[in-house]
């Protein structure tokens, strides 16, 4: 690569973050709250009040809106960017051009969706049991889960509220994508393992990409595997934390707590709390922002079929 390319290339990129930062705050509004988007479901009411744990106390709110807008805003974005570059003089090769946008619309897209869940704190709460499991102290423990949320270090933000009055004692995170999310992680894992708890992160895991598996699998292969790969983790991470019986409830999430949380937390609540269909399908609906037919949010049926048809045999001791 010449070195003025090189040089086209990083004043892109350097643009693009600029871009990312000044958009942040700019993301466009969420669309007014409905019924149901800012509530738990009567399931996750119950399953709260079967943990004796009040969502009042916790500073986590059950808020998911999903806005279908970012990525063409992304897109635009990136149009202008080059567009601006052209006009000083800053301009790419044709062959390069394109794979250069390409680049671009994926930085700005993530940033837009970090930005909208943590600038709208979309903390997207809910709770199931945990599998009919207690604590020490005797009271029954809970999945919690969430998206991510903002500022896990600081005093009174849903990360601490949930080591302080939730009891979590496990953090067990599935996003292993593109956001830029390290300052994030490295705050949750230091707020659980400051109360002697435990903090799985699935960037490094082999296993980590069964959502990948199941999207991209011929023949039934890679939705055996992504089956594999969540009863795999549903054992070891959920149920058996650091090879032992939970210390305390446990927290799940990805990046929006929408698509790989959904499908962890609907087989658990299907196979695990034998809980009834119309509940599990409920949940995963809610927290993929769906509101009716015309407005899906960010359902995707597929997800919510993989969660029907798990083989819950594969949560049998080996």
């Amino acid at each position: 690569m010449s070195r003025g390319l090189r040089a086209c290339l990083w004043l892109v990129l350097a643009i693009a973050s600029l871009a990312c930062s000044a958009a942040g705050p700019q993301v466009r509004p969420p669309p007014p709250p409905v019924a149901g988007d800012d509530a738990l479901l009567p399931a996750e009411t119950a399953a709260f009040a079967k943990g004796q744990l009040a969502p009042a106390d916790l500073r986590c709110l059950p808020r998911q809106r999903w806005s279908t807008s970012l990525r063409a805003d992304a897109r635009f974005t990136a149009g202008q960017i080059l567009d601006e570059l052209g006009r000083h003089g800053a301009t790419l090769p044709d062959d390069k051009r394109e794979a250069a946008r390409k680049q671009l619309v994926d930085t700005l897209f993530w940033r837009l969706v970090l930005t909208q869940l943590v600038e709208g704190d979309m903390h997207n709460l809910g709770a199931v049991p945990l599998g009919g499991l207690v604590g020490s102290d005797g009271k029954p423990l809970l999945l919690i889960r969430t998206s991510f949320t903002p500022a896990p270090e600081r005093a009174g933000s849903c990360v601490q509220s949930l080591v302080g009055a939730g009891n979590v004692r496990h953090i067990v995170n599935l996003y292993a994508g593109p956001m830029p999310t390290e300052q994030l992680e490295v705050a949750e894992r230091k707020a659980v393992e400051g109360v002697g708890g435990t903090y799985y992160t699935a960037r490094g895991d082999p296993h980590g990409g069964w959502r990948e598996d199941l999207r991209e699998g011929d023949g039934g292969e890679g939705k055996k595997a992504a089956m594999i790969a969540v009863a795999t983790l549903i054992k070891a991470q959920i149920l058996h934390p650091g090879g032992a019986a939970p210390k305390g409830n446990v927290q799940v999430h990805c990046g929006g707590g929408m698509h790989r949380t959904g499908m962890v937390v609907g087989v658990f609540d299907r196979c695990v709390n034998k809980s009834p269909w119309v509940d599990v399908a409920a949940a995963y609906k809610r927290h993929v922002g769906w509101r009716s037919d015309s407005e899906p949010g960010g359902f995707e049926p597929q997800n919510l079929a993989f969660i029907e048809s798990f083989e819950c045999g594969l949560l049998e001791p080996q």
